[in-house]
């Protein structure tokens, strides 16, 4: 099926993700700790835009040690408008991070990626820099585009809807048949696929109908059936 060879395309046999997003600090400036397993994927959201709020390369905003000692961790990033990965990113301690395309370095908040770990030891990443706040956008491909999203507002949540009168969501611009696919690192693959359905929320066998609860700096799949659209949320430093 399409769905999977999207989901699976860049991670072949995913062996594992994120064992936590760690600590965030509610100021101006914050930092979120998130663990990579040794051998394994993560998929992650940059959760704060890096260097003074300008500067989203990951050179800047997942810098690895110099030593050698990760070198060949890899980034995959979706092309929501392609419908395909980009090029594959890589660490090499001696020069940072490379990409055929210089511009497939950024990664502002608000996208998700897979980021692959081939040390054998877990790889510990600290996101640092100013917390995105005030009025903010993240566009929805539809039109059954697939795409890899994570919340600009640094709080975990449920996914939620607009309108929904669980006020303690992400509030996501859901629609009838958009599809929400979470990588679980404990069985070592996707999650049970959540579906919405207006009416009674998002469906899933153990989930609440608000939805998956999407950490600081999760990234997740969306498959959007209907129009475009954008996820508008709200966030001010102290929340």
């Amino acid at each position: 099926m399409k769905a999977k060879a999207l989901l699976l395309a860049a991670s072949l046999a995913l062996a594992a993700t994120a064992s936590g997003t760690g600590i965030f600090s509610p100021n101006a400036v914050g930092y979120v700790n998130v663990v990579v397993p040794a051998n394994g994927y993560a998929l992650l959201g940059n959760p704060l835009n890096g260097d003074n709020g300008t500067d989203n390369s990951l050179n800047t905003i997942i810098p690895l040690p110099h030593d050698g000692s990760f070198d060949g961790t890899s980034v995959y990033r979706f092309d929501c408008v392609s419908q395909a990965y980009r090029d594959t990113m890589q660490w090499v301690s001696t020069q940072g991070w490379l990409a055929g395309v210089p511009g497939d370095l950024i990664i502002n908040p608000g996208e998700g990626f897979f980021l692959q770990n081939v040390a054998p030891v877990p790889l510990p990443i600290t996101f640092l820099g100013e917390v995105p706040t005030g009025n903010l956008t993240i566009p929805v491909p539809g039109n059954n585009k697939y795409c890899i999203l994570a919340s600009k507002v640094p709080k975990g949540a449920r996914l939620g809807w607009v309108g929904d009168p669980d006020t303690d969501t992400h509030e996501f611009p859901a629609c009838t048949g958009d599809s929400i696919f979470i990588y679980d690192p404990t069985p070592q693959a996707y999650r049970e696929t959540t579906q919405y359905v207006e009416g009674p929320g998002w469906l899933h066998s153990t989930d609440p109908l608000q939805g998956p609860f999407i950490d600081v700096a999760q990234g997740f799949f969306i498959q959007k059936v209907c129009a475009n659209a954008i996820w508008g949320q709200t966030y001010s430093v102290g929340e």
